[in-house]
């Protein structure tokens, strides 16, 4: 890697003050608090770079050689102000969660299209997914990468959700976290109270004694579907704001689909409107 880039700085020390508050983002208070987060591997660096993340910190393993065009992102990173940082096996294996790193890790600034709020927000044109206590980190990736291939311009999450830049969630999304509006909301009533006050129906997916099927003209254009806990489903006071329930039919005898499946399901049918 030396080679590869004139002036790499180099770090051996796992103890060293950069290397440790890198290593701290692993954790998801010293994230939100530093409001920064990791990205591991080349594909999402690569996706940072061609973003308009602000990238604070390249790391690169000192083993790992990379191609021209890697280099040619790595070098122009650099020169937007990013700090490349060369190291060891020993010290890049304090800052990955990966059994097979590929040996770069990118430290990004929380992005722009994602927001803590109390209340979200959205548009009478934007199409709006609501998720409520998400706890599994793949569901949320697997939302995120689905949002983005079916044109979904805004996801809001209630703050028990998982984490939206840990690791398994960024692994899943493939990159899908630069491309759609983020919030992550204290106040998930709230928010749903002031989406009604657009004129947007609300539509929660329940198996109720009065929901609908999903199927020809459920759907109309502007609804917004809220998706519940994994384990759960969707609270009852949620439930108590909806202006229509609905189900995905299936087979009998069957488990219900997991969050990101049937995500994915509502947001084709909301794609093809």
């Amino acid at each position: 890697m030396n080679s590869q880039i004139f002036g790499v700085e180099c770090i051996t020390s796992r103890a060293n003050s950069t290397i440790v508050k890198i290593a701290k983002l692993l954790n998801k208070k010293e994230r939100k608090q530093e409001e920064l987060f990791m990205l591991d591997g080349i594909k999402l660096f690569v996706e940072a770079q061609n973003s308009d993340a602000e990238i604070e910190y390249i790391i690169v393993n000192e083993k790992t050689v990379f191609d021209e065009k890697i280099i040619e992102k790595i070098i122009l990173a650099r020169k937007n102000g990013a700090r490349l940082i060369c190291v060891n096996d020993a010290v890049f294996e304090k800052m990955t969660e990966e059994n097979a790193p590929q040996g770069i890790i990118t430290v990004c600034r929380f992005l722009k299209n994602h927001r803590f709020v109390s209340v979200g927000e959205a548009n009478k044109k934007e199409k709006v997914m609501v998720f409520e206590s998400i706890r599994d980190p793949g569901n949320v990736g697997g939302i995120l990468r689905n949002a983005a291939a079916f044109g979904i311009d805004r996801l809001i999450f209630s703050s028990d959700c998982a984490d939206i830049y840990s690791s398994k969630v960024l692994r899943g999304a493939m990159g899908a976290i630069f491309k759609v509006k983020i919030e992550v909301v204290s106040d998930l009533e709230n928010t749903i109270e002031s989406i009604k006050k657009l004129g947007r129906r609300i539509v929660v997916t329940t198996l109720g004694e009065n929901s609908l099927k999903l199927g020809k003209n459920t759907i109309l254009a502007g609804d917004v579907f809220v998706i519940g806990n994994e384990g759960h489903g969707v609270s009852n006071a949620i439930i108590a704001q909806a202006d229509e329930t609905m189900f995905i039919p299936m087979c009998e005898n069957t488990e219900s689909l997991n969050a990101s499946v049937a995500a994915a399901i509502l947001m084709w049918e909301m794609y093809n409107l």
